[in-house]
């Protein structure tokens, strides 16, 4: 069993793909982002591949972009604002769950006034 703390994780924007605009806090990830945080995936999660809380300030977003062979799910926690998937684009706000298929360019906009914070889980395929 593995505990953690979301207090405890440090907040860094994830420069590649994602741009400068927002912070994430890797909870864990099995990759480069999950090296950066110092965090590592628990054994016993076998398809999960990244667990992360994004802080989105308004007017920003982090970039549209794409993740080959793995789906994930956005949960809003907090704020409002636009989420695009492909060539579509839907509002979302705090409640709202977001189904991002694997292989498919995607993106958070913060087109409201306070914060986003959106938690992430992502699955392999």
């Amino acid at each position: 069993m593995q505990i953690e703390n979301i207090v405890a994780v440090k907040k860094l924007p994830l420069i590649d793909i994602h741009g400068e605009s927002c912070q994430y806090q890797v909870i864990w990830q099995d990759d480069d982002h999950g090296r950066l945080f110092g965090t590592k995936k628990p054994d016993d999660m076998k398809s999960f591949t990244n667990f992360a809380r994004l802080t989105i300030n308004p007017g920003k977003s982090n970039n549209l972009h794409t993740h080959e062979g793995i789906e994930q799910v956005y949960f809003v926690l907090q704020g409002e604002g636009t989420v695009q998937v492909g060539e579509k684009q839907k509002p979302a706000k705090a409640g709202d769950v977001i189904f991002l298929p694997a292989d498919i360019q995607h993106g958070f906009f913060n087109t409201g006034t306070k914060q986003v914070i959106l938690l992430l889980v992502g699955t392999s395929v």
